[in-house]
């Protein structure tokens, strides 16, 4: 690409002139239409113009940085793309007032850094972008924002905050016709389900998404639909359904000048899914990944090299190549040991690099190592386990599975430490030393992997146990068991505690007249509130359908009441953009323990409902207690 550049700023002076300034808004329209299709072309069309990027005006040195950084990005050139934003941004100091522009640039030059690794570069241009699109009241680019900041929460393990933000972009999504929009915050909540592993949602989102992108014409964007649908197969085992949908990209790809990093996911996917499948096939696997590496060498993208030596590693262990295995191993740990910040799915790459060196250096017959190495895995998975979010986006009845899960860790640990009992007999008894620290060392390694296995069940039980999937607060089990912990804390220190239950004034009709979706509007827009208004160490949760309950520890009845009328009257006071819902209130029940008071959470709570039936009794709109 670089020669291209230079070919063009040596032309002679007289011929760069032949292309005539006045024809660039259309020339730059004709690019837009062309990145989506034919990059290359798009780049030739637009470089023509470098030798006389000074003769144009402001606005069009603009859009000129703008696509081509647009382009450097789309082509994974990432270095290139940022410096281009850069020169754009630097053009832009000379505007009288702000530019969409600017938000655009921003928002690419974010792209690159977080491509290159660099998160909280991208966050601060994603935040700045963000509040230029909002003081020109641009929606579209506001949901851009949003869908941005997203994705960076999302890598830093902030899934909360994510689902929020994303939620936010997908309802001005909603109110337009941009099918682009649509697709992506469709596509950054696939992903963000994905983390999450909720599978079902993440694959309903990819398909919305793929839906979108193709009206909106937009065909790079369709494919890289088309492949997060393919990795949704792949990890959930579907291998012949990811394989068929890897062969439909490799041939709508062929309409397109597909970018390096599609190619590239798409052979290695490949790879994996003949590595993975009941009938595995690694020969053919390898030969998938050394398709894809011809494709490696066009991206910067970080997490891109780091997943190429991790598959290759895995592979290569396949093929029974442990020398080139622990090479592979080497090159990506010391990548991933290049990042200031790793999120959960990076600990857990390294994780399992760990543990696939234990099982390299195993059939090398170091089996010293590869116990100790094996045994620091068990303790790496046991503190992350302790460390894990339990957030969650969609509510279940898991207390049972949970339990029967947390019995059978327990034995399988047990039985572990029985093994690790075994292997230091055996150590003492110096003349069957080699016979009992083979077998102990293969007991170990199976018990392991048993472990691993049941240690991943038991995280996917607890992301999906704590937070409300439609507005994003905690739900009714959480609520429970955190108040609980904290209504005990209050009855040691002799504080007092206050319980609200909060009920939505004739929910059934909001429902009924304006649609379940509008239902599901006012119930977010009364989560919101109800978040910011509170204390940090206040806990405020849907309890169930249209009843949702605050926990307020240090908070006498007469203070609780207060609480519970300021919220009353903010909720009141809440436009809605749905002409036909003038107005929604809420009845509020209090109840509390006075300070030197013992109590339990369930009276409390039975409590504040009765009081609540009282202050519906009276007329709604109101607090009791």
């Amino acid at each position: 690409m670089t020669g291209l550049i230079v070919i063009v700023l040596n032309l002679p002076f007289a011929f760069a002139k032949q292309v005539n300034i006045e024809h660039f808004n259309t020339d730059a329209s004709r690019v837009e239409q062309l990145i989506d299709t034919n990059l290359t072309l798009a780049l030739k069309r637009l470089i023509v113009y470098q030798p006389l990027v000074s003769e144009l005006s402001i606005k069009q040195q603009l859009l000129y940085y703008k696509l081509l950084a647009e382009i450097y990005v789309e082509q994974g050139q990432y270095t290139q793309g940022k410096t281009t934003a850069n020169q754009g941004l630097n053009i832009a100091k000379q505007l009288a007032s702000p530019s969409i522009k600017i938000t655009e640039l921003l928002y690419i030059r974010g792209f690159a850094f977080e491509s290159l690794g660099h998160i909280p570069d991208a966050r601060e241009d994603y935040k700045k972008g963000l509040e230029v699109a909002e003081s020109l009241h641009n929606k579209v680019f506001i949901a851009y924002g949003l869908i941005n900041l997203g994705a960076i929460y999302y890598l830093s393990d902030d899934y909360e905050r994510s689902l929020v933000v994303l939620n936010d972009a997908f309802n001005i999504a909603e109110q337009t016709s941009d099918e682009e929009l649509k697709g992506s915050v469709n596509s950054e909540l696939g992903i963000l389900y994905s983390y999450l592993q909720q599978d079902k949602q993440s694959m309903a989102y990819y398909q919305q998404a793929y839906a979108h992108f193709k009206k909106a014409g937009k065909l790079h964007a369709a494919l890289n639909s088309l492949h997060n649908i393919a990795i949704n197969h792949n990890s959930n085992e579907r291998y012949a359904q990811a394989i068929a949908v890897f062969k439909t990209i490799i041939a709508e790809s062929k309409n397109t000048s597909s970018d390096s990093e599609i190619l590239y996911g798409v052979y290695s996917g490949m790879a994996w899914a003949h590595l993975e499948q009941e009938e595995s096939n690694p020969e053919a696997a390898y030969q998938y990944l050394m398709q894809a590496k011809q494709f490696i060498d066009f991206t910067e993208q970080h997490s891109v090299l780091v997943q190429f030596y991790i598959n290759q590693a895995f592979i290569l262990f396949e093929l029974k190549q442990y020398d080139k295995t622990l090479v592979s191993i080497d090159k990506a740990e010391a990548m991933l040991a290049e990042q200031s910040q790793l999120s959960s799915l990076q600990k857990h790459s390294i994780i399992s690099l760990h543990n696939l060196r234990a099982n390299t250096l195993f059939e090398q017959q170091q089996f010293e190592q590869a116990y100790q190495l094996k045994t620091q895995v068990l303790l790496d998975i046991a503190a992350m386990d302790d460390k894990e979010d339990t957030r969650s986006v969609e509510q279940v009845r898991l207390h049972l599975e949970s339990e029967q899960a947390d019995a059978r860790n327990k034995a399988l640990q047990d039985q572990n430490l029985l093994h690790e009992a075994a292997l230091t007999q055996a150590k003492i008894a110096n003349e069957e030393e080699n016979i009992y620290l083979l077998l102990s060392a293969l007991a170990a390694l199976a018990f392991a992997w048993l472990l691993v296995k049941l240690l991943q069940g038991k995280k996917k039980l607890k992301i999906a146990s704590s937070v409300d999937p439609l507005t994003g607060v905690v739900n009714r089990r959480s609520l429970i068991h955190q108040g609980n912990k904290s209504l005990a804390l209050a009855c040691q220190k002799e504080f007092a505690y206050s319980v609200l239950m909060i009920d939505i004034d004739h929910f059934k009709q909001i429902n009924d007249n304006l649609g379940h979706r509008q239902g599901d509007s006012v119930l977010v827009e009364i989560s919101k509130l109800g978040q910011i208004m509170m204390r940090k160490t206040d806990i405020f949760g849907r309890y169930g359908g249209e009843e949702f309950i605050v926990l307020l520890p240090k908070t006498s009845l007469a203070q609780a009441k207060i609480i519970a009328e300021r919220l009353r009257v903010a909720i009141a006071e809440i436009t809605w953009p749905m002409t036909s819902l003038e107005k929604v209130t809420v009845s509020i029940g209090v109840a509390s323990k006075q300070a030197h008071e013992k109590g339990d959470l369930l009276s409390l709570i039975n409590t504040a409902d009765e009081r609540l039936y009282q202050a519906k009794a009276q007329g709604r709109d109101r607090v009791c207690g």
